[in-house]
């Protein structure tokens, strides 16, 4: 790799010595194994400029026995280091199912810190605009770095003058333009009667899964968005939240089969107005409304879209009446009203929009959701009879439109259940793949490669759908699981203490936390471990059992908790409950009892539906790296189950090995 032109990069508490081959932060040299800080050389030396995955490894390792799961460890030690959250990434950007790109930031030049100036001479900090620090050596190079700067400057004002006016920048080939961020929030509900709330709300979204489709425009998902419902925070508060430079405000009016909508386009920086149209249509046209708006937004910010390729793409309803009963639908999954009553009345409703329109795939998928979502709720044989139609809503979609994504989704999942986990995670990456990284797109994918032990792949996928919804608790919670297995920590501490600002249940955060710290890898002594203990009781009813009330009186005591483990364990595996077991396994992992660990892990994939079969789904495999304490994963049962639940064949079959797991000879391997 050729060195960058300038032998230092410096701006606002950040430098890059090329030359040393150092990164100091705030003064302080930071540590970087030399395989990281040659990453950030490659990166830094030609800001704006996306590099591929395969580029980057080709480069600096020469793809030699590399998985990308390193380059994955790479990035997050980089932003570790240079003091970068991945929700809001100001320099290292992921750019989704490309690779990466180091920005500069466009702010003012920053003093040198004077003991790095007194080291190194102050006049090698460079303008953290230039692309690379030119040598001073006559009037011409002083010139040419004055009108590179000028043209620099003329980008970074792009995205804050009025949309359509020229700029010098705009005909520059050469320097990377900023890409305009954007959150949609929640459409105010302005009818009579206020129940027209779920039209809101469905217009909204769909305006933002549209707009979503823009290469050239970053999105934040419904999630994060829409949780300022509400709230009443000022426009620049929601702005910095969200990470975003643009908001989109609307409101909804309904009056019988008259709709009116209005929009707004608004600078998150100040609440200034850059576009607004008010549409007075009938209900049937509220497609073309949404296309309207999502066309005009992206048209104010300089976007290219394609609406009428991503309506084609999802297999949703043109008929209105059908299309009303779907945002009822997803509106009651969206306030989480998951008991039997409301699974009724979302079955009924399904069952209305595919009478409506067969050809919905987004409809009958929603119907064999809500026949299963029933079934759990029932016995036999109302069970039996709801889970049979809703395979077979299932083999209706796949006739119906077999490349929709969700017919591929199912494909994947059937593939996984067969034992064809290769070919199954294959088809589910392709789905994540072909739109942005939505909780439906990625989590089977998700799933399946951490099942199989990609760890860091896990992590950044899930980091990817973090950065889109960045007040989304979910992916925090998965974030914090994927650290970690990873044994990362730090990490999952810093994730936690994020996320506990984060509206939903933290049942599952403190339950992570417990074991944590139970591991000794989180401050805080039996004090604090006790009152974790109190409200995961509180929080969380499947653990609130005598096994786990019993553990509560003995968390000074490891021994004596571990026989209560060891007796939970010995009970007969009809009479045990799965959760239990569970619980009881992460704690003789946390407590660092190997043996204790391996015959919990036995016992909790023994009493899953397929795993003697080789059926498993994909879900019940975390608990092999749910348990990162222990050592546990070097122990010859650990390697025995992974055997029987078809990882090791997956492993050999595509030459991945899951991370900390390698080939041993011919026929042994071997994780740590």
């Amino acid at each position: 790799m050729s060195p960058p032109a300038a032998s230092r990069l410096a701006f606002d508490d950040v430098v890059i010595d090329f030359a040393g081959q150092r990164l100091l932060r705030d003064g302080a040299v930071q540590a970087l194994e030399p395989k990281a800080f040659a990453v950030l050389a490659l990166l830094a030396g030609s800001p704006g400029q996306v590099f591929t995955r395969e580029q980057i490894l080709d480069r600096i390792w020469g793809h030699r026995h590399v998985t990308q799961s390193v380059l994955n460890r790479i990035m997050s030690l980089l932003r570790q280091a240079l003091g970068e959250d991945a929700t809001h990434p100001r320099l290292l950007r992921t750019i989704y199912g490309v690779g990466y790109r180091f920005d500069l930031p466009a702010t003012e030049v920053t003093a040198p810190d004077p003991d790095i100036a007194a080291d190194t001479g102050a006049a090698e900090y460079s303008d953290p605009r230039a692309v690379t620090a030119l040598p001073d050596t006559g009037p011409r190079w002083r010139w040419l770095a004055a009108l590179a700067a000028i043209l620099l400057l003329a980008v970074a004002g792009l995205f804050t003058r009025q949309p359509g006016a020229d700029s010098i920048a705009s005909h520059s080939s050469n320097v990377p333009a900023a890409v305009p961020s954007l959150a949609v929030l929640p459409f105010a509900d302005l009818s009579r009667r206020r129940d027209q709330g779920y039209l809101a709300d469905g217009l909204a979204e769909e305006i933002l899964n549209q707009l979503a489709q823009a290469p050239g425009l970053r999105v934040v998902g419904r999630a994060s968005s829409f949780s300022f419902r509400d709230r009443h925070e000022d426009v620049p508060g929601i702005g910095r939240k969200l990470g975003v430079a643009y908001l989109l405000k609307g409101s909804v009016r309904r009056d019988g089969g008259h709709l009116r909508v209005a929009a707004q386009l608004v600078r998150a920086d100040d609440g200034s107005q850059l576009w607004s149209q008010i549409y007075a249509r009938e209900l049937r046209d509220v497609f073309a409304v949404q296309e309207e708006i999502s066309r005009q937004v992206a048209q104010a910010l300089s976007v290219k879209l394609d609406v009428a390729r991503f309506n084609r793409q999802q297999g949703g309803s043109t008929n209105v009446e059908a299309y009303e009963r779907f945002l009822r639908w997803r509106g009651i999954g969206m306030r989480e009203l998951f008991d039997f009553q409301h699974d009724r009345e979302r079955l009924q409703l399904a069952r209305e929009m595919v009478a409506l329109d067969p050809h919905c795939v987004l409809c009958r998928d929603a119907l064999a959701v809500s026949l299963n979502a029933l079934a759990n709720e029932l016995g036999d044989p109302q069970a039996a009879s709801l889970r049979s139609e809703a395979l077979q809503v299932r083999a209706d979609i796949a006739t119906l439109s077999p490349d929709s994504w969700i017919a591929k989704r199912d494909r994947a999942n059937a593939l996984w259940r067969a034992g064809k986990r290769a070919e199954a995670i294959t088809l589910a990456k392709q789905v994540v793949d072909g739109g942005p990284p939505s909780k439906e797109r990625i989590w089977d994918y998700a799933y399946m490669i951490y099942a199989v032990g990609h760890l860091q792949d896990t992590i950044s996928l899930v980091e990817q759908a973090r950065a889109v919804e960045p007040m989304a608790l979910f992916l925090s919670r998965d974030l914090q699981y994927d650290y970690t297995a990873a044994r990362r920590y730090q990490d999952a501490e810093a994730e936690y203490q994020r996320g506990r600002q984060l509206e939903g249940s933290q049942a599952e955060p403190d339950y992570l936390a417990f074991f944590r710290q139970l591991a000794s890898q989180r401050p805080g002594g039996v004090a604090e471990l006790r009152q974790l203990h109190r409200r995961l009781i509180k929080q969380n009813q499947a653990l609130d059992t005598p096994f786990f009330r019993e553990l509560g009186n003995l968390l000074d005591r490891p021994e004596a908790m571990l026989a209560r483990v060891r007796h939970e364990l010995e009970q007969p595996i009809a009479d045990a409950d799965a959760y239990s077991v569970y619980v009881a396994f992460n704690v003789a992992d946390a407590l660092g009892d190997t043996e204790l660990a391996v015959v919990g892990l036995r016992r909790y994939l023994q009493a899953q539906d397929g795993f003697e079969s080789g059926g498993m789904a994909q879900y019940p495999y975390v608990a092999f790296w749910n348990a990162p304490y222990s050592g546990l994963r070097a122990h010859p049962d650990f390697k025995r189950l992974l055997r029987q639940a078809g990882v090791v064949d997956y492993w050999r079959q595509s030459g991945r090995w899951g991370d900390g797991c390698a080939p041993v000879g011919v026929d042994d391997f071997q994780c740590r």
